[in-house]
């Protein structure tokens, strides 16, 4: 029965199979995690925009402002807007007696750079005595 051993060019040549086998492992986790923590920070600004959106959707009255209690996020400022949404034809806005389409803009801004991070635009039926900011 023959031994084999291994020969120094075949253990070289499987360390560097090795090397960049793990070499590729490690890019991929590293950038696994980036876009990972990407997301998670897309989800936060998704959340905040939605809890403010809900809480002036609740109101009908367009002069609203969020309590601190409602919105507790420290570097974040929502930015509340209100407009004549387009899009309905004459026929249907022209009418008496009915209540205008208003669009309501949620906007999400992070304080240190005065970034947009999230923009939420919903249209709703507005209430006669509503105004505009």
């Amino acid at each position: 029965m023959s031994k084999r051993i291994f020969t120094l060019i075949e253990i070289i040549v499987a360390m560097a199979v090795l090397t960049l086998s793990l070499t590729g492992l490690f890019q991929l986790l590293g950038s696994s995690q980036s876009k990972l923590a990407g997301a998670l920070e897309k989800w936060h600004h998704m959340h905040m925009a939605t809890q403010a959106a809900e809480y002036v959707l609740m109101h009908a009255d367009e002069n609203v402002e969020l309590p601190v209690d409602f919105f507790p996020y420290r570097g974040y400022t929502v930015n509340i807007s209100f407009d004549d949404a387009a899009g309905l034809p004459d026929e249907f806005s022209s009418q008496t007696d009915q209540l205008p389409l208003r669009r309501c803009i949620i906007e999400l801004e992070r304080d240190r750079d005065r970034e947009i991070v999230e923009t939420i635009t919903v249209d709703r039926l507005g209430d006669d005595t509503t105004t505009s900011q």
